[in-house]
């Protein structure tokens, strides 16, 4: 015994004689928790997840004197930890991009394509997001197919969403296209699109300019209000230290983009963006004689630092469009303009480590005009003019205040006044053999000129709580009220709740509930369809479950199944045909639709592999869903109904090239037809008769495409260039949208199938200096 105590002591005095310097650096080391308490101690704002900063990580004593933030990272370095500048001052606590990291559990959101920065643990249930959400970064719109390199696109590769290539917007959920909310730097943008009575192509955000996406697609919390299938939030690209300055152009944008910072700090920052559509150059060659969409869109920030705690900023968006468009196929054209004008200022201020607000003041203003006729001999004849003008007052402030690591609570409230004026004049004559079809009068002649005043108050408070170490929950109740509607009861409450429970370090489950009211904005009076008044809110109540789990560190599996339930829908106007009408008003397919409810059910999986900022990524997606209308003629398929969904892509970049493809393939939408009968008449002449099957009894055939992304960087004497193709529908499938119809010389009907999108490239060019 005596000897092997004796060879024990003997190997640790040869230990402490052999190794002195590990001796010494346990000496000079301390944990890096404490370092980082006692610079909060001293008055700087670091902010870090726990759960990337563990208890046991030690660091060397930082020499006395040293600039705080130049020795954090050069002590955080051997731990593949960095620190990058925060909001009004703060320090951020970051996996080092160039280093792995393993931690404990991923970021909360739908897709693990971008990380998500976290707060401490004091502040962590900050950003323990209870609810669903995907987020996108600006890496993502150099790496996925898009058309028109539209960063809004990102969100149509979502299970969940419903789109047919064209236009911007999506179906989310069984929703209408309206049913999104679409903010920009926290403010709600009223008019978000471009050519927006013709197919929206595009957003009026030049995508150079956009940092990121949050996209919920349900269960969403209570400060977001007033749209009841999806909330779209879109943050400014924001600038490191000096100018950058970025030029683009493809065949459909050129733009200029620069942002920098100033003062003698670096307290001041700035952004101006100018974007030019190119879609009317691309006309003049292709086929000058279908006409010219022209569009621009300008916007321009400055913000300034008061310190380490406040923050002001003032921002001007503005778009102006113009379109000329002819399909002598079916004897339409039309004319329109669209001006869109929106200013704010907003004041960010943390009045000490646990309350912040947030308040903005804001200006909108919307002016359209539309010109259109339709001239279909033996069907439809008519012409329209209408114009629109609204403005929009609106303040709002929100408030979030941290008691301690377990709470958090978020309260504020909105208001606006706003105010319209519509003038509409318009004739149809539909052909009586057609006229049964719409179910409306064969002649309609409407004059309407009218005035819009009135408000609108919102209100919400939310509660998260961490009511075990495992377990979130999330409680929120929203008020709403309308002035202007001719509802009897024009206010609504809005209870939701949420919860997270972190089965595991690689396992996240969620449930989500509430209600979700939309009311009819003053701009979105049905006028052009013969409705002069406003209809009470809609409402839609959500039921979401979520099973997030980690395959491996860099594999995740969703799992999500969510239920939606329509209430007091106002109706809707929809061509059963032809979806792609230029003045779809006055078309003789043009039908109303009036359920008395409506319900979206669905199941999606998602597994996903990497991040946008790795060589590889590559994801995969199954969704079902049904959603149906509740009609006088039973339960129909919505519209946008499409059964199975199938979502894939993949990501690669090797050195300077890159290479991605993406591919959709989903049922076909429901489609109505139209029935000839011809009888032929005593004195050898035939006539004609008309009747349709069941509205959506039938479907197009299953939609598919394949997109394809390849870039190539160049380093130049000044900045770098990447030039990039983009090819959408490579294969050029066909995808069947709808039936045009139209009666030939002798009285016969003639049918044409109209198609989504064809294969369309991009050839272009972005050089960063």
């Amino acid at each position: 015994m005596r000897c092997r105590i004796a060879l024990h002591l003997t190997a640790l005095l040869l230990l402490a004689v052999t190794k002195p310097a590990t001796a010494d650096e346990s000496v000079n080391q301390i944990r890096l928790v404490d370092h980082l308490e006692a610079l909060r101690a001293q008055g700087e704002r670091i902010i870090y997840s726990s759960d990337l900063v563990s208890a046991d990580m030690m660091i060397a004593v930082p020499a006395a004197g040293d600039d705080p933030a130049d020795a954090l990272r050069r002590a955080l370095a051997p731990l593949n930890l960095a620190v990058e500048a925060g909001p009004s001052g703060s320090l951020l606590i970051v996996a080092d991009k160039a280093e792995p990291v393993i931690t404990r559990s991923r970021p909360v959101i739908e897709e693990p394509m971008p990380e998500i920065v976290v707060t401490s643990s004091l502040h962590r249930i900050e950003y323990s997001e209870v609810g669903t959400r995907t987020i996108f970064d600006q890496e993502l719109v150099g790496r996925v197919p898009l058309v028109g390199e539209e960063v809004v696109r990102l969100t149509h590769r979502l299970p969940g969403t419903a789109s047919g290539g064209i236009s911007s917007k999506s179906h989310v959920r069984g929703g209408e296209e309206d049913e999104v909310l679409f903010l920009f730097d926290g403010l709600r943008l009223y008019d978000p699109y471009h050519l927006r009575d013709f197919q929206s192509v595009s957003t009026v955000i030049n995508s150079r300019a956009v940092d990121s996406i949050d996209f919920y697609t349900g269960a969403y919390p209570a400060h977001y209000g007033d749209r009841m299938s999806g909330v779209l939030s879109m943050e400014m690209r924001r600038p490191d230290e000096g100018t950058e300055t970025e030029l683009s152009a493809s065949f459909f944008n050129t733009s200029v983009l620069s942002l920098g910072t100033f003062g003698g700090e670096q307290q001041g920052e700035w952004l101006l963006s100018a974007r030019r559509g190119n879609l009317d150059l691309i006309a003049d060659v292709i086929n000058p004689d279908t006409g010219s969409p022209e569009y621009q869109d300008y916007l321009a920030h400055v913000g300034w630092e008061f310190g380490p705690r406040t923050r002001f900023s003032a921002n001007l968006l503005r778009s102006d469009d113009e379109i000329r468009l002819a399909d002598t196929d079916r004897g339409e054209q039309a004319r329109a303009t669209y001006a869109n004008r929106v200013g704010w200022i907003k004041w960010d201020a943390d009045w000490n480590d646990n309350l912040r607000s947030r308040s903005i003041f804001a200006y909108s203003s919307i002016e359209d005009a539309r010109i259109g006729s339709v001239n279909q001999p033996g069907i439809v004849t008519g012409q329209l003019d209408d114009l629109l003008d609204v403005d929009v007052f609106e303040f709002r402030q929100d408030w979030t205040w941290v008691p301690g690591e377990r709470s958090m609570w978020s309260f504020g409230a909105n208001l606006k006044h706003l105010d319209a004026h519509y003038v509409h004049q318009s004739q149809r004559t539909i052909d009586p053999v057609f006229q049964a079809i719409s179910g409306g009068p064969g002649q309609r002649s409407l004059d309407t000129d009218l005035t819009v005043d009135g408000a609108q108050y919102a209100a919400y408070a939310e509660l998260r709580w961490r009511a075990l170490d495992r377990l979130i929950l999330d409680a929120g109740l929203r008020w709403d009220q309308q002035t202007y509607t001719v509802a009897s009861n024009d206010w609504q409450a809005s209870p939701r709740a949420s919860l997270l429970w972190q089965a595991s370090d690689s396992t996240e489950v969620r449930f989500g509930w509430g209600q979700y009211y939309q009311a009819q904005e003053t701009n979105e009076l049905q006028i052009s369809d013969g409705i002069d008044s406003f209809f009470p809110a809609q409402r839609a109540e959500h039921f979401v479950a979520n099973v997030r789990h980690s395959l491996s560190r860099e594999t995740v599996l969703d799992l999500s199944a969510f239920r939606k339930s329509f209430r007091t829908l106002r109706p809707r106007f929809e061509n059963m045909f032809n979806k792609l009408s230029l003045i779809p008003e006055l078309q003789f397919d043009r039908i109303m639709i009036d359920p008395s409810k409506a319900e979206s059910l669905g199941a999606e999986a998602t597994l996903t592999h990497g991040a946008s900022d790795q060589a590889v990524f590559w994801w995969l997606s199954y969704a079902w869903a049904q959603t149906r209308d509740w009609t006088a003629n039973g339960k129909i398929e919505r519209s946008w109904d499409q059964t199975h969904a199938l979502e894939a892509g993949v990501s690669r970049k090797a050195g300077p090239w890159g290479l991605s493809a993406t591919a959709e393939v989903h049922t076909g939408w429901p489609k109505t037809e139209l029935i000839p009968e011809y009888t032929t008449n005593p004195d050898g002449s035939v006539s004609l008769s008309v009747s349709s099957t069941p509205r959506n009894s039938d479907r197009h055939t299953t939609f598919t495409s394949v997109d394809l992304h390849v870039s190539r960087d160049f380093d130049v004497s000044r900045g770098e260039l990447m030039v990039f193709l983009n090819v959408s529908n490579v294969l050029n499938r066909q995808n069947p949208c709808c039936t045009e119809y139209s009666l030939d010389a002798q009285g016969v009907l003639q049918s044409r199938t109209a198609h989504w999108l064809p294969l369309v490239p991009s050839l272009g060019v972005i050089w960063r200096f």
